[in-house]
């Protein structure tokens, strides 16, 4: 029975890869200043564009968060955690213009 507890406590150690820190990221943005040249720098090539009215960008960036629990066959969608988290930055011309950073629950 002990082997089974440590070998739960190793699992939940190992459970979460690093990913992006999405939130420090959006710290990096400032509305007027920062360029598409340095986001793309800083994050990548952003995982959807969208293209809004008077030649507005979105560029979205997003991480899918799940602790060890979340990848059990069938008791994972009851007792895991998911969370997405999401950046969104608006682009006037080549300047940004606004940055959101959000979590959200994935739908199930």
């Amino acid at each position: 029975m002990r082997w089974m507890a440590v070998f739960l406590l190793f699992l939940a150690a190992c459970a979460q890869k690093p990913g992006l820190n999405l939130a420090s990221k959006a710290c990096l943005v400032h509305k007027g200043v920062t360029t598409k040249e340095e986001v793309r720098r800083y994050l990548g090539s952003p995982q959807k564009i969208e293209r809004l009215p008077q030649g507005r960008e979105v560029w979205i960036y997003y991480d899918l968060r799940r602790d060890v629990w979340a990848s059990f066959p069938a008791l994972g969608s009851k007792i895991g955690h998911k969370e997405i988290q999401v950046l969104r930055i608006t682009f006037q011309g080549s300047k940004a213009v606004d940055c959101i950073y959000y979590v959200a629950q994935p739908e199930s």
